[in-house]
């Protein structure tokens, strides 16, 4: 029992922290559970995908901050988190560390959107907004913020962002998107004493916003010209049983690109299965 009450205690008054890595691992858990069952974990859960999310799955911007691609990817974004999300928790407070975290994330999920064609998951956007939260703190205070920190923290994110240079599959647009979108929003909510919205950082909200939306604009305009998003999207709904789902992309795709060889091609077969 008073193990119990201990571990009761623990999660009761653990910090936001601590629950957004405790979340994280869930999911990993979760997509592990449902690779092993012959499903693909990471697609079926929320990862990016540009062609779906042209076609509308936009909560795929926000899903895929809690998805990753192995142990190590797991391990090394929760370290990450650790570190930065505890102090940044601390000096803007639990609301501002959420809106931070998070909004940064979805500029990170937006910036790879629009710039990389390639699947991504992972909560290396939102991570490196915290790190975006940190170099305000020392734009608001370099003498303090030396004092409290030296220059660990400021080469750590150098750090980060140079091996992200380095390693291959490493999606850079999310990294920096999520660093930008970080400075921003600490700048317009600023530390935890300040008042959440002031007029004084009425520009740094108005850019936030666009930094959100702009990418997404301009990523779904871009991939709603191309016709391989009405393939991909008709051929993973077909995969995923949902014929009907599939034969509407086909017939949306069909308008635009009247001639196109493959939408054409599935047309044919899952309307010849479906008599």
């Amino acid at each position: 029992m008073a193990n119990f009450n201990y571990y009761k205690n623990k999660i009761k008054n653990a910090t936001l922290t601590e629950i957004l890595i405790g979340v994280n691992i869930i999911m990993f858990l979760l997509t592990q559970l449902i690779d092993m069952t012959g499903g693909n974990g990471l697609l079926k859960l929320g990862a990016k995908v540009n062609p779906l999310i042209g076609l509308g799955e936009y909560w795929r911007l926000l899903t895929a901050m809690f998805l990753h691609a192995d142990i190590m990817h797991l391990v090394f974004n929760m370290m990450a988190l650790y570190i930065f999300g505890r102090d940044i928790e601390r000096f803007f407070g639990k609301k501002k560390f959420l809106l931070i975290y998070f909004i940064s994330g979805l500029v990170g999920s937006a910036a790879s959107f629009v710039l990389v064609e390639g699947m991504s998951v992972g909560a290396s956007g939102a991570i490196f907004g915290l790190m975006g939260a940190n170099l305000y703190l020392y734009k608001l205070n370099p003498m303090v913020y030396k004092r409290i920190y030296g220059r660990d923290m400021i080469i750590l994110i150098v750090v980060n962002l140079v091996i992200g240079l380095i390693r291959p599959n490493i999606d850079m647009a999310g990294h920096i998107g999520g660093l930008i979108g970080g400075f921003v929003v600490a700048s317009a909510v600023g530390i935890n004493h300040m008042k959440l919205f002031s007029m004084k950082r009425l520009l740094y909200y108005v850019l936030a916003v666009i930094l959100l939306i702009a990418p997404i604009a301009g990523g779904t305009y871009r991939i709603q010209s191309d016709d391989t998003m009405f393939v991909s999207g008709a051929y993973y709904y077909y995969t995923e049983g949902r014929i009907e789902k599939s034969l509407s992309i086909i017939e949306k795709g069909l308008k635009v690109h009247p001639d196109q060889e493959d939408l054409l091609y599935m047309k044919s077969i899952l309307t010849q299965n479906s008599n």
